[in-house]
């Protein structure tokens, strides 16, 4: 009798769950660039333009900031699943070169396996001046404030007054 109470307790508490679990499916978003079939394939070095480029595939995603004669196009996909955090599951960037003239120089292509974490700087800049503590902050206050009938100016320009 106490086995069957314990597996009737379980099986309650487990129901919920696996009534919810199909719920949880993976969620895949695409973010970014996304060209339509056979656009990209379409390029050609040393043939084509700028004004060629935009009306094949669209606008890049990014310009580099140091050389405007290199565009990139950036998408990836993303899987989450559930509350957890998202996975990226696939990038492509397409980096598109130009030469002087303004003809397609180079196309490169990246996808996942040539990306590369970059670990942010923890300096912090520092600034100049005192650090108050909070009695200073108080105190330093004290005395600054105009009372409410002294010196009643209107903020703003100043009108014609109605003459």
């Amino acid at each position: 009798m106490r086995r069957i109470a314990s597996l009737a307790l379980a099986g309650t508490l487990l129901a919920p769950a696996l009534v919810a679990l199909p719920g949880c499916d993976a969620t895949f978003n695409q973010r970014g660039f996304a060209p339509t079939p056979g656009s990209v394939e379409k390029l050609e070095a040393g043939t084509q333009s700028r004004e060629d480029v935009i009306r094949l595939v669209g606008s890049p995603s990014a310009v580099s900031t140091f050389n405007p004669n290199i565009w990139y196009f950036i998408s990836e996909t993303q899987e989450s699943f559930a509350f957890l955090k998202p996975v990226i599951t696939e990038q492509k960037v397409i980096q598109v070169t130009f030469n002087e003239s303004g003809r397609i120089q180079a196309i490169k292509n990246y996808d996942l396996k040539d990306a590369e974490n970059i670990a942010m700087v923890q300096r912090i800049t520092p600034t100049s001046g005192k650090e108050l503590t909070v009695l200073e902050q108080i105190l330093g206050n004290v005395g600054k404030f105009n009372p409410a009938g002294k010196n009643q100016t209107s903020p703003g320009a100043p009108t014609g007054g109605g003459i």
